[in-house]
């Protein structure tokens, strides 16, 4: 049975932003961040993907296991991410989407960056690239 969800209902996907210095952060405490206020409309259960600005790739997938909010952790990244919520790994293994992906994905040209809510057609086509990516197991 697959993690993901149908296309047919196919929540939010919310990408979050990270680089070299943060990413260990994220994983250890399974907490994604933002210091823009964003992440206070994401729902318990929506999924979540990490864009890695310096590997210019997308990883994922999370679940959130909180709703969206401030100073969750308030020592993380030494507060620069104050609005946070608490994820856990919705996929077998952490799938990496490359660059080539990532520009059909409508990225901004011009920064290389998302939206940080993705919804619609274009959540369901990075949601089928990431399952496409899955192995099932043996």
């Amino acid at each position: 049975m697959s993690t993901h969800p149908s296309p047919a209902t196919q929540p939010k996907l919310y990408i979050f932003e990270c680089n070299s210095e943060t990413y260990l952060t994220c994983m250890e405490k399974g907490l994604f961040g933002s210091n823009k206020n964003w992440p206070l409309a994401v729902k318990k259960g929506d999924f979540c993907l990490l864009h890695h600005l310096e590997a210019g790739t997308l990883l994922g997938l999370w679940k959130t296991a909180s709703d969206g909010g401030r100073h969750l952790d308030a020592r993380a990244w030494k507060g620069k991410f104050p609005y946070q919520v608490k994820v856990m790994q919705a996929s077998a293994k952490i799938d990496e989407l490359a660059k080539a992906f990532i520009a059909e994905f409508q990225a901004d040209p011009v920064v290389g960056r998302f939206d940080p809510v993705v919804e619609g057609e274009l959540a369901a086509k990075i949601m089928a690239a990431l399952q496409s990516l899955q192995v099932p197991p043996p």
